[in-house]
């Protein structure tokens, strides 16, 4: 045969038949995994007999993060490897996020028995495109009165979809009334308080900044002063679990009211009982805003024997009004409202004891039970 000295010796293989042109490809059936295809039956006969760890396959064939310009490449993420179907199959321990660029690098002289073809190193960008759904919005954001007091220290974020998580501070300002940032209003947790869903976010105001003599307070000044308004942002840059911003930022204005040191008193609470054979609901009126994720978990209705009677719970009225509509028509007779000492209002004050104590003024009142009770009765219409 003559030669061709034009042609590289891998070329002159693959014109002969001799091997096949190696290629990376994801695996479309599950997008969850990268493959390197094109090997010859033999060339994967012969990396199955290595007995290769991690590194020795990572220096085979290795995905990347793909580094912005101007910055140098990270780790190689981590996997497992495996022959299967006629490829080399490598799996990510994490799942590939969408809209997320990786470099995934083949080299094929690793492969015994290719070392002479002298071919040069393989890269593929691998880019899984953003699943097309509905866009996501913030729904509620709680406390929802527009009047809150000094001493607030939390909010609950709430989106229609689960959200991308790790960096939510950075798109989450408190915006003065000159539409100024307020420098770390909030407490910035490594790891974030999502609930189990991914779609309600809990924000702390920074706790230093609240309670009177600590200093953060001195240093830095409250998070919010009374009489001042404001206004908390919800950025549209915040994206969600595929990847994609929220449909529009969110803006919510209040105005910071005196500090508010009062403890909930569950005997304060005005209650209207419903009809016997209804399924009316109780409604349950209290002075006061009360924390929204602990006032649907921490107050229920008890029967006449002590068991916890099944039924929805609502909160309404800036979170003031607390209804509770039974599974089954009311029985005449006695119940018991049941509000666990854990129930907090705005400011963190529970029933138990107040957020912040001050020594020169001893708590008012301290219950040391884990519940408190009101009892209440259901009544035919015509004695109500």
């Amino acid at each position: 045969m003559r030669s061709v000295p034009w042609l590289c010796a891998a070329w002159v293989a693959l014109l002969l038949g001799g091997e096949d042109a190696p290629s990376i490809r994801i695996n479309d059936d599950t997008a969850q995994t990268i493959d390197v295809a094109g090997l010859s039956a033999k060339d994967l006969e012969a990396l199955g007999k290595l007995g290769w760890k991690s590194e020795d396959w990572q220096a085979l064939f290795a995905v990347f993060v793909k580094p912005a310009a101007g910055k140098e490449r990270g780790p190689a993420l981590l996997g497992s490897y495996r022959i299967e179907k006629g490829v080399v199959r490598f799996e990510p321990r994490f799942p590939l996020v969408r809209g997320v660029r990786y470099q995934a690098v083949l080299d094929p002289a690793r492969v015994p028995g290719r070392a002479e073809l002298k071919e040069k190193p393989i890269e593929k960008e691998i880019l899984l495109a953003k699943a097309k759904t509905e866009p996501t919005v913030v729904t509620e954001v709680y406390p929802t009165a527009d009047k809150l007091p000094e001493n607030q220290l939390k909010f609950y974020l709430h989106f229609s979809a689960p959200m991308n998580k790790g960096d939510s501070y950075k798109h989450i300002k408190l915006l003065d009334d000159k539409g100024k940032a307020v420098d770390v209003p909030f407490l910035e947790l490594e790891q974030e308080l999502w609930d189990g869903t991914g779609t309600r976010l809990t924000l702390f105001c920074d706790p230093g900044r609240i309670k009177r003599g600590l200093k953060p307070r001195e240093e830095d000044g409250p998070v919010l002063e009374e009489g001042k308004s404001y206004t908390l942002v919800i950025e549209r840059a915040f994206e969600d679990a595929n990847g994609n911003p929220l449909k529009e930022a969110f803006r919510k204005k209040f105005k910071a009211l005196a500090p508010d040191d009062k403890q909930p008193d569950p005997k304060t609470w005005k209650i209207k009982a419903p009809a016997v054979g209804t399924r009316d609901p109780l409604v349950v009126t209290i002075p006061k805003s009360l924390d929204h994720a602990l006032l649907e978990r921490l107050v229920w209705v008890a029967d006449g024997k002590g068991q916890k009677a099944a039924g929805k719970v609502t909160v309404n009225e800036h979170e003031t009004v607390w209804q509770f509509t039974p599974e089954k028509a009311w029985e005449a007779g006695m119940y018991q409202l049941v509000a666990d000492t854990r129930l907090e209002d705005l400011a963190g004050n529970s029933i138990a004891k107040p957020f912040e104590v001050d020594v020169f003024h001893p708590v008012q009142r301290e219950v040391k039970t884990e519940t408190v009770t009101v009892p209440f009765e259901v009544q035919p219409k015509g004695r109500r």
